[in-house]
């Protein structure tokens, strides 16, 4: 199964690694994503990820910071769970604004609790 991790890309991190073992060193990028969104009583909820991918992504998305992204995932189910990897198949997608915009939803006010 293809989904998509939907936000507003903030940052693009280079990573290097040292293996301790074999001194290899292995290359990967940190993407932060915010995903701003509204929770069931209508308050504000920004969610950010931290998202480690391959380091073919950098050179992909170091120019679209500030951008709504959408992200290919596949999901494996196994004995130990559902792990979920980045879809290097798939293109990022450069969104001109959040399909998920919570903002035209308002508060519902509730009436002030009281105490029998």
């Amino acid at each position: 199964m293809t989904t998509h991790f939907i936000g507003q890309l903030l940052e693009v991190k280079p990573i290097e690694t040292t293996d301790r073992k074999t001194d290899k060193i292995k290359y990967s990028t940190d993407l932060t994503v915010m995903f701003d969104g509204i929770d069931e009583e209508g308050y504000k909820k920004v969610s950010v990820e931290t998202i480690s991918v391959d380091e073919e992504y950098y050179d992909d998305l170091k120019d679209k910071i500030g951008k709504v992204i959408a992200l290919s995932y596949t999901s494996k189910v196994s004995q130990y769970g559902t792990s979920f990897y980045p879809d290097r198949s798939m293109p990022v997608l450069v969104l001109e604004n959040n399909p998920l915009d919570y903002s035209r939803f308002k508060r519902e006010s509730k009436g002030a609790k009281t105490s029998k």
